[in-house]
């Protein structure tokens, strides 16, 4: 394989933007030399052997397994994968470092996929945020637990940004290029700018064009949402959850009715405390790793955009 880009989340920093742009843009790609894959896409081609592996803690096996049936249905010398499930599962975070199995996800996809050029893209989010958003997403797929079910195992030594960073450039050659970005970032850009962006990162050189509407991809729950689904979700059979889901992402998301609170202020203010060093040195490889033709973002800018509000 000549090149493979690797789009690997984090989960609730845009994905299914990104994912929805490949997916339209994949003549672009082929006519390049690329084959796209997203999640949905990578999932039904692996016939569920990655998944498997991701939410019953199955062999590393399955992991090959599901890289070799990629490789051996691609049909150009070059491949583009975005995949937020691809190094762990959304909540990873409750048992241990942010996308712990990473390494060896990089590693495998490295010996089957044997590319003679790597690009790894990860969106970042923060944490206390990130908290948030994983575990509305959890809810939106099932889960009864609240909030501060979700949260008791969890420690802010699991939640370092920085940490996954250095694993993916240790799993990887050193020659590959390894892009860091804040989601934050969207928030300056907007949707199109934020996903014309993301295929310059490729380096592919595929200009995006959007035949559908950006502003309206995968909206979050409200908090009648969240109160709904609590309850929805303990009384009602999988076909039905599905429906209620359907319903509340299009009748209670959190761009029509208020976002739930989850998080106090103090709470907040400990966690991102407690990991700034963590993202003091996380912004310093982000600012480090960015290219010339890079957008000047204020996100970018001063110190990081982590900090608690007392610096």
């Amino acid at each position: 394989m000549k090149h493979l880009v690797l789009h690997v989340g984090a989960h609730k920093t845009g994905t299914t933007l990104v994912q929805k742009a490949l997916q339209t843009n994949r003549e672009a790609f082929a006519k390049r030399g690329y084959d796209v894959l997203v999640r949905n896409e990578y999932e039904n081609l692996t016939e569920g052997y990655h998944s498997r592996w991701r939410r019953q803690a199955g062999s590393l096996g399955n992991v090959t397994k599901a890289f070799e049936m990629v490789r051996d249905a691609a049909t150009h010398d070059s491949l583009v994968i975005s995949h937020e499930d691809l190094l762990a599962s959304v909540h990873s975070f409750r048992t241990g470092p942010l996308y712990a199995p990473a390494d060896n996800v990089l590693r495998i996809a490295h010996k089957v996929l044997e590319p003679e050029r790597t690009t790894v893209l990860l969106y970042v989010r923060r944490q206390d945020r990130f908290v948030e958003s994983s575990y509305l997403q959890t809810v939106r797929v099932g889960s009864t637990k609240s909030f501060a079910e979700f949260m008791e195992p969890v420690t802010t030594e699991n939640l370092r940004w920085d940490s996954l960073v250095e694993k993916i450039k240790e799993s990887i050659p050193a020659d590959s290029e390894v892009r860091v970005n804040y989601f934050e970032g969207i928030k300056e850009l907007r949707s199109r700018p934020f996903v014309r962006e993301f295929f310059q990162q490729t380096g592919v050189g595929v200009v995006p064009k959007f035949p559908f509407n950006t502003e309206a991809v995968n909206r979050g729950y409200s908090e009648a949402a969240l109160k709904l689904a609590l309850v929805g979700n303990g009384e009602l059979e999988t076909g039905d959850r599905r429906k209620l889901r359907l319903f509340l992402d299009a009748n209670f998301s959190n761009v029509t009715h208020p976002s739930p609170l989850l998080l106090t202020k103090e709470q907040r203010e400990e966690m991102l405390a407690a990991l700034a060093p963590s993202n003091k040195a996380l912004h310093e490889m982000i600012t480090g790793g960015l290219s010339k033709d890079a957008v000047d973002l204020k996100v970018n800018a001063g110190e990081s955009p982590y900090l608690p509000s007392g610096k």
